[in-house]
């Protein structure tokens, strides 16, 4: 516990600008917030206010999602004018991917325009929505993406660090997110492996506890993708080229 800590706490201060306290703060909250969600269903009408639909958890994952989605996109942009584009394909693909599940998280603002449903969708979405993840073809496929998103964000982070050893590889810090945000991918991915193999049954309060892990998940690739903004735009002052015309100096 101490050298996971001693890690955690170091690759923060030295690769991504965060406090050591900060860090620890961040990496235990989606754990305290799990706890607290599920305590609250004690409560069901406060239960209702904070996971129902269109209520806290669902407003803050399109907040969540719509912010990884400008960072993301943005990162692509100067990985693209910095001469990187593989890099740069893969935050487009990932602020893209981002922008979809913010528009999906609000039915594409429907709730809130109060526009129809076509018919041809009506018949096979569950929430008879302008939304595709409700469909279940298309939802099984989002969980398992969320599933394998979560493994990768959590203990394949590890992982790669561990076999790193403290080694400094740009492209890994540009695709593998810090140790200190690995707790808010475990989550979903703890939540998504339960659904599969404990609770494949939806039911009302295993489906609304749900909307944690989702949160989690939107924190998780917003911070990342706020970072990668940050670290890109010191890189850039970094490496900008000074001007190599000489001043000219006027006397008289």
């Amino acid at each position: 516990m101490g050298s996971f800590r001693r890690s955690l706490r170091e690759e923060a201060s030295t690769r991504w600008g965060v406090a050591p306290t900060l860090a620890e703060a961040l990496f235990v909250l989606p754990f305290v917030g799990a706890v607290l969600v599920v305590a609250s269903r004690a409560d069901k009408s406060l239960f209702r206010a904070i996971a129902d639909e269109d209520r806290l958890l669902e407003w803050l994952q399109f907040v969540g999602f719509a912010a990884a989605s400008l960072f993301a996109l943005v990162c692509a942009w100067r990985l693209r004018k910095g001469g990187r584009p593989l890099p740069a394909l893969a935050y487009l693909l990932f602020g893209l991917g981002c922008f979809f599940i913010a528009g999906e998280e609000i039915a594409w603002g429907q709730r809130i325009i109060g526009f129809g449903t076509p018919e041809t969708l009506e018949e096979i979405n569950e929430q008879e929505e302008v939304t595709i993840h409700n469909i279940n073809s298309v939802q099984n496929a989002g969980n398992a993406v969320f599933l394998l998103v979560g493994l990768y964000g959590s203990v394949g982070v590890w992982l790669i660090r561990w076999r790193l050893r403290g080694r400094s590889r740009d492209i890994v810090d540009l695709l593998v997110p810090p140790l200190f945000l690995t707790s808010a991918f475990f989550v979903i991915f703890a939540y998504k492996f339960l659904r599969a193999t404990a609770f494949p049954e939806s039911g009302f309060t295993i489906t609304q506890i749900g909307e944690w892990p989702e949160l989690c998940l939107a924190f998780g690739f917003s911070a990342f993708a706020f970072l990668q903004w940050l670290r890109l735009s010191e890189w850039r002052k970094v490496t900008s080229v000074p001007d190599p015309t000489p001043k000219m100096r006027i006397t008289t």
